[in-house]
């Protein structure tokens, strides 16, 4: 099948190689490697964009190699860039010790560092001259979501003051004027992240801690922690309806339909007078990569956008994927339950499987569109909706069909 953005996806690749591996890599054979590829990805680009070839005649054809030569030319000595958002990140110190004037007089920050793998936020870590390290969690210009940290703000805020381990807010700055983007500041916790949104090396014992802390925030009352106004759906009649339709309608906004996923929007709906009427906080990310442990102990839970109202058997599910390859799930339930966690049915369980699924695939999508629409073409965009996509549309239906089998 042709695909007409072959030629921006190679030059997507390109253009992170140039800016960001290529320059760290010392001379020698990785070098060389590197510089060789850049030259195939070039070239590769320009003739995705020039499919049919060169012209008949040889007059013809010299002028059309020339100018094919000079393209590639062109791509291969203009200065390295990253492409899309992904610039966004590199912030001088002293922009950060300028902020911090009307803050925390006297606060300076001598080194500033990315820490990769951020989809959807960008993730900075700040060490200051008094010792001090800092976390920032900015938005891109592009929201590929569409939330913002400042939707997050107050639930990190209501949950690390009820006890909750997640990082302690320290600002949040609303002016995008600051550093480029609104971001929240956070004192930096111990602990290392515990895996990706597809592999984990998490214990078994820090996946009964993990089970536990979800227990401890499933039992949270909305209304006693003043969130029922800043959470999506705090105020429906049915937030679990509410959520699934909100999705439901962004996804038929954003592009053509999705056979595969209209069948299982259809087939939630169809669950819906089902499964009851929970009105909890839901963290609605709830996976192990989005914790941070030291050794068998969960330091942090974190990454609180798509935070809301709803049935904590959506958190359950979300994260069974990967832990059910650490711990056998009824010990991870039963770690859960003794912690304080409420039942949770096997047709809220089975529900939520599916909508994971295909929550990940709407949010997949929309990535997709972004980088389609150059609203955003930066790798980790072109990667999310071109390689994490497709997978997610397998999983969708490996689900989709074991509850159409059971139900």
């Amino acid at each position: 099948m042709n695909d007409p953005l072959l030629a921006e996806k190679l030059r997507s690749i390109l253009a992170a190689l140039r800016a960001d591996v290529t320059p760290q890599l010392p001379p020698g054979h990785a070098r060389l490697r590197c510089e060789l590829a850049e030259m195939l990805l070039a070239r590769m680009s320009v003739e995705a964009d020039a499919p049919s070839g060169p012209p008949e005649g040889v007059l013809a054809e010299r002028d059309w190699r020339q100018a094919h030569e000079e393209r590639i030319s062109a791509i291969l000595n203009a200065p390295p860039m990253s492409a899309g958002t992904s610039g966004e990140l590199s912030i001088a110190p002293e922009s950060f010790t300028r902020w911090f004037a009307d803050k925390e007089p006297g606060t300076k920050v001598t080194k500033v560092s990315t820490v990769p793998g951020g989809r959807s936020k960008g993730t900075i870590l700040l060490e200051c001259a008094d010792g001090r390290q800092l976390v920032v969690r900015r938005d891109f210009s592009a929201a590929v979501i569409g939330t913002s940290v400042a939707d997050e703000y107050p639930v990190i805020r209501a949950v690390h003051g009820a006890g909750l381990r997640v990082p302690r807010p320290l600002y949040l700055e609303s002016d995008p004027a600051a550093i480029g983007g609104r971001f929240i500041l956070f004192e930096r916790l111990a602990g290392s992240a515990k895996g990706s949104l597809f592999a984990t090396d998490a214990s078994p014992a820090f996946c009964r801690d993990f089970a536990a802390e979800l227990a401890r925030l499933h039992r949270l009352d909305i209304d006693e922690l003043g969130l029922a106004d800043a959470l999506p759906h705090g105020r429906a009649e049915h937030p679990v309806h509410a959520h699934v339709k909100s999705y439901a309608e962004r996804y038929r906004q954003a592009g053509p339909p999705v056979p595969l996923m209209d069948s299982a929007f259809a087939w939630l709906e169809g669950q819906m007078p089902h499964i009851g009427n929970e009105r909890q906080l839901v963290h609605g990310d709830a996976g192990l990569h989005n914790t941070l442990g030291d050794g068998d102990r969960l330091t942090g839970l974190l990454d609180w956008e798509l935070a809301h109202a709803g049935d904590p058997a959506e958190d359950l599910a979300y994260c069974r994927f990967l832990v059910s390859r650490v711990l056998p799930w009824d010990e991870f339930m039963q770690a859960y339950h003794q912690a304080g966690g409420p039942p949770v049915s096997a047709r809220r369980m089975a529900f939520f499987t599916v909508w994971r699924t295909l929550l990940l695939s709407v949010l997949t999508r929309f990535a997709r569109n972004s980088y389609d629409s150059a609203t955003d073409r930066d790798l980790r965009v072109a990667a999310i909706g071109h390689n994490t996509f497709p997978r997610q549309l397998r999983d969708l239906a490996s689900d989709l069909a074991a509850a159409m089998e059971v139900a």
